[in-house]
């Protein structure tokens, strides 16, 4: 439940008085003094525990690379605790989700593997709720880090209750550093799964609130470690006081410097970011990518006054130096050896940023013997699909394609059914043909088997966009799939159906017609041009990828309300099976094709 900026106050407050043991009482002026701190941090790293496979630019070729992985994280945070002074680390949310040791283990392997990082402070995340209170609570039974979030309170009768506070003190040097936890709101409410029993309040007053409240403890030194995301917390720091240092999740942003830019790695801010709030006082953002391959190091002077300036700025990106590939003559990917492997490892060492092939025995084993029981507990069933088989593949992806296959990857219309189950508000859902890469067979499914039909590691996105603008969406697929030479781009869909013509040289008037499936009435409608559908997709798609020209003007356009909701489209198909574990097969894929000789007109 989201509660409005009006009844933050009072329940903030009294939360944050009841896990303090006092009441906020404004304390005697203190003597402050200047401290220094180092802050380690993570986010987002959602259940990629090993690490996995990224391209770069690497003296002027395209190279494959492994990254992340949380033998490496623990590593580095390792390493850099014992070359700094007063390190605090850090993980701004979103532990779980998005591989395996999440659908298998339900948190117990991601608590294990911060356990062995010694994490100072944990605060929760939208993917945190996925499972429910009780999936939540999976993750922080086994978890021996302190869990921070001052906008999410749990009623007196939830499980969750007293499962974490709103804030925590630490002190360096006898000096007080308030830290306050924060967590998505929207996002958390529409596109997870909390509990009714669990209230959520505004991100930009309760963090006014509670650095209110710190102040008149006498404390001058807070950090804001919030999974409000980048957007949020730039509003945040540039509306609240007294704020010094946030540090985010949730965006999956890469904050890094010109020399994860040459790389052309994604860097989407400089690392920190450096805005002024309200009093004119500096206020310090950033966050550390995801998937386990990024630890922020931020090195931080506070005055006396309670000032900060920075010393040290360095987002290490975690590297292997065993995978080192580029394409040979014949286009395939080989590993550098040699000469060109020397010259490729002596770039990466000399770069700040890069740090290689770190490791932590501890975490090494943890994971081992989980990937163990994972490897095997994949090969167990999720359910059964019964009836014929569903065609995909490469060689299904156009319906009626010289007469072979009148309905075309009908396992791509189950994708789509899948995703279609999982965002629960969307009016339809589009899925590219290229997506999934193989039939979906009669018999047995198992964990494995979602992740070889969909191997690309997509996560779901969607859109608030006009019909006209969805149809558009079809044109373009289509176009780039009949005449720019991408097979993959052809669309299909759930929740909506329609009927197109192969004409030639037809860009943009390859449609038929276009039918929505009312939610409430199950009967399908005709599109309407001017009302506005919530609208899911892939990630890959929605930025306008395999022609999806429609998509990618979109992306950047506030308008449209796009939200990358990072769950992964595999595990998606998995929570399908176990909600339907006998199901059986459909035999349409929702798309009438009229292949070229019956599409021309007739004489």
């Amino acid at each position: 439940m989201f509660l409005s900026k009006k009844s933050v106050t009072f329940a903030v407050s009294a939360l944050a008085m009841l896990c303090s043991g006092a009441a906020f009482a404004k304390e005697a002026p203190q003597a402050h003094k200047a401290v220094e701190l180092s802050i380690l941090h993570i986010n987002d790293h959602h259940s990629y525990l090993e690490p996995h496979e990224a391209r770069i630019n690497l003296n002027g070729q395209q190279t494959k690379v492994d990254i992340g992985g949380f033998s490496a994280v623990n590593g580095k945070l390792y390493e850099l605790r014992k070359k700094y002074k007063n390190p605090l680390v850090l993980h701004a949310g979103d532990a779980i989700t998005g591989t395996l040791y999440f659908t298998l283990f339900g948190g117990s392997a991601d608590a294990a593997v911060m356990n062995a990082g010694n994490f100072h402070y944990f605060t929760l995340g939208n993917h945190e709720f996925d499972a429910g209170n009780e999936g939540l609570l999976k993750l922080l039974e086994p978890l021996k880090i302190p869990v921070l979030s001052a906008n999410v309170i749990p009623d007196k009768n939830s499980i969750l209750y007293n499962k974490w506070k709103p804030y925590d003190i630490f002190t360096v040097d006898g000096e007080k550093i308030a830290i306050i936890g924060l967590d998505t709101v929207n996002k958390t409410v529409n596109s997870s799964s909390p509990g009714k029993d669990v209230k959520f309040y505004d991100e930009i007053a309760t963090a006014q609130i509670m650095a209110n409240a710190l102040k008149q403890q006498g404390i001058n030194k807070i950090i804001l470690l919030s999974h409000a995301g980048s957007e949020k917390n730039i509003e945040i720091a540039q509306k609240v006081n007294d704020i010094d240092v946030i540090v985010t999740g949730d965006s999956h942003y890469l904050y890094g410097n010109d020399e994860l830019r040459g790389l052309k790695l994604p860097v989407i801010y400089e690392y920190p970011l450096e805005f002024k709030n309200p009093n004119g006082e500096p206020v310090f953002v950033m966050e550390g990518w995801a998937y386990s391959a990024v630890v922020g190091d931020l090195g931080v002077k506070f005055s006396p006054e309670g000032i900060a300036s920075i010393t040290r700025k360095i987002p290490h990106v975690l590297m292997s130096s065993h995978k080192l590939q580029v394409k040979n003559a014949e286009g395939k990917w080989t590993e550098l050896t040699g000469d060109e492997r020397k010259k490729a490892l002596d770039t990466l060492k000399s770069m700040k940023s890069i740090s290689l092939d770190d490791h932590d025995a501890k975490t090494d084993m943890l994971i081992s013997k989980y990937k163990s029981e994972k490897d095997r507990l994949a090969q167990e069933i999720v359910g059964v699909i019964t009836g014929s088989a569903m065609p995909g593949g490469s060689a299904n992806r156009i319906p009626n394609k010289a007469g072979s296959n009148p309905e075309g990857s009908i396992a791509t219309r189950f994708i789509a059914e899948t995703m279609y189950n999982e965002l629960k508000t969307v009016d339809l859902t589009i899925q590219n043909a290229g997506g999934v890469r193989a039939d979906i067979l009669p018999g047995n499914v198992t964990f494995n088997d979602a992740y070889t039909f969909l191997p690309f590691g997509n996560t779901l996105y969607t859109y608030k966009m006009e019909g006209s603008l969805v149809k558009q969406v079809l044109e373009d697929a289509m176009q780039f799939a009949l005449v720019d030479g991408s097979t993959g781009a052809f669309p299909y869909g759930a929740g909506i159906r329609y009927e197109a013509n192969e004409i030639p040289n037809a860009e943009g008037k390859r449609l038929v017609s276009v039918e929505v499936l009312n939610k409430q009435t199950q009967q399908w409608e005709p599109i309407d041009d001017n009302k506005r559908y919530l609208v899911g997709t892939n990630a890959y798609v929605a930025s306008g990828k395999d022609g999806y020209k429609t998509f990618g003007k979109l992306f950047n356009d506030p308008k449209y309300e796009g939200v990358d909701t990072y769950l992964p489209d595999a595990e998606s198909f998995i929570k399908f099976m176990k909600k339907h574990p006998h199901f059986e097969a459909y035999t349409s894929s929702n798309v009438k094709f009229n292949a070229s000789s019956d599409a021309l007109p007739k004489k």
